[in-house]
């Protein structure tokens, strides 16, 4: 296989399982309680509130400069980004804070979007530090699922025993494998 068909593959692939992961942030922020989404589950922690507006931030400012398509030079970090902002409780309620991750999705999964495998080892300034493409998708393809697994959980808790689950129910393993088998039972 040449180097642009993997190049093609990968982003085929990281495509497919963002969408993935931003399909799981949804099932978890889906069973919130419009009370619930500015709760932490410590007094340091993040709410699903602040998450959300960390993930859109970030991927406004990272992806935000190359939605027309790639651009020597670029840098991933928008000098017009306020971090520490992120951070902070705001008022939106629960269809405001779904439409900022949205937003910030679209941005994220255009972008993946009209990449070409030439772009993956094209540079990327972030904070200054040069990065390939692919090495910039790679970092946040971990940051953003990371904080997508912290929504889970945090919405999991809270949630206890009303949780609907995301993937395979406990105890359901035999049964899922068994309906991903074709009808003749041959692998």
């Amino acid at each position: 296989m040449s180097g642009e068909a993997v190049a093609a593959l990968y982003l085929s692939d990281v495509r497919g399982r963002m969408r993935g992961v931003r399909t799981l942030g949804e099932g978890a922020l889906a069973q919130l309680r419009d009370s619930e989404w500015h709760t932490p589950l410590a007094p340091d922690g993040n709410s699903a509130a602040v998450l959300v507006q960390h993930l859109a931030g970030n991927m406004h400012s990272r992806w935000g400069s190359l939605q027309e398509g790639y651009r020597a030079g670029t840098e991933g970090e928008s000098a017009a980004r306020n971090r520490d902002a992120e951070f902070e409780e705001g008022a939106l309620n629960g269809a405001a804070l779904l439409a900022v991750w949205a937003a910030g999705w679209r941005v994220f999964l255009d972008v993946l979007d009209h990449l070409s495998p030439d772009d993956l080892t094209r540079p990327l300034t972030i904070r200054g530090e040069i990065h390939t493409v692919l090495e910039a998708i790679q970092r946040q393809v971990a940051h953003y699922s990371g904080h997508v697994y912290q929504l889970i959980l945090l919405v999991k808790t809270l949630r206890g025993q009303e949780w609907q689950t995301l993937s395979i129910p406990r105890g359901g393993s035999a049964a899922f494998n068994a309906a991903m088998l074709p009808p003749d039972g041959q692998g």
